[in-house]
């Protein structure tokens, strides 16, 4: 099992460069990004860049249906433009899936990648997008060879309460999957149980998990976006993240991400991609 981006690095290093169609990339932090990752041999940059940023959205696009790129790479646009185009069916990349970001985050405290999903794209959760959340988030442990990942539905208490909707609604999820055989779920979870056997014990509960968990959905966005930025933030940790549900993954890159969490963004988009086709 892959637990740290050196290890992802290592995955990708021996493949042969992607085409990655950037879109509108224009800050130095992008182009910085983009010649690393082209000396490292990991891809072939194509620039898509227009005064009309749809105009370049689209050819960067209309790129990847005509096999003349293969991955697709946000630069200076706007990521709900980006999302929407990718969305819409007209444009060939939609799957039947919602789309959900994934953040992988390595910090020196805990003995695997931490998985959090999803903390930039839905708002929201139901039972439909807890579906493509969980389904997207496995396309992500399979390509780091994580066999039968542990997924942590997090709450703020263990106990299931009407006054907490969120523990309502992942009890509902766990018990759905309690019987895939694909990966163990268990909800609702608090996140330091689900990071800590002794916070677990502590709890006098009964988990099969605690210490060993992979992947943390959250009960909403924000929730998930924080704990991602306060661990890369002040947490000794760096990450990466990608966009999972569409035909392609797509690497999304901040402006506040520092170097090394855009490499690690674009590492972990190439990893994803080239478990997703088998490429040699």
């Amino acid at each position: 099992m892959i637990t740290t981006f050196k290890e992802i690095y290592d995955a990708i290093a021996d493949y042969a460069p992607i085409r990655l169609a950037v879109v509108n990339p224009r800050s130095n932090y992008i182009i910085k990004a983009l010649e690393q990752a082209e000396n490292n041999g990991w891809i072939k940059p194509l620039l898509f860049t227009d005064n009309d940023t749809d105009k370049s959205l689209a050819v960067a696009i209309n790129a990847i249906k005509n096999d003349e790129a293969d991955l697709l790479m946000k630069g200076n646009i706007d990521t709900a433009t980006l999302l929407k185009a990718v969305m819409d069916k007209q444009q060939g990349l939609r799957s039947n899936k919602y789309l959900t970001h994934v953040a992988a985050i390595e910090s020196p405290n805990y003995d695997r990648l931490i998985l959090t999903t999803d903390g930039g794209v839905n708002p929201t959760l139901n039972e439909t997008i807890a579906d493509s959340i969980i389904d997207n988030v496995l396309q992500v442990t399979d390509a780091l060879n994580n066999i039968k990942p542990n997924i942590a539905m997090l709450a703020l208490i263990e106990k299931v309460s009407a006054k907490l909707p969120e523990t309502v609604f992942a009890d509902k999820i766990a018990k759905k999957y309690q019987s895939d055989s694909r990966f163990t779920i268990e909800g609702p979870i608090a996140l330091d149980v689900a990071l800590s056997r002794k916070a677990a014990e502590a709890k006098h509960l009964t988990t099969k998990m605690a210490g060993e968990t992979d992947v943390f959905i959250g009960p909403n966005i924000t929730a998930t976006n924080f704990i991602s930025k306060m661990l890369l933030s002040i947490g000794n940790s760096t990450g990466g993240g990608v966009i999972i549900g569409a035909k392609i993954p797509i690497i999304l890159l901040s402006r506040s991400d520092t170097m090394q969490t855009k490499l690690n963004s674009i590492a972990l988009g190439l990893l994803v991609y080239h478990n997703q086709f088998n490429m040699d």
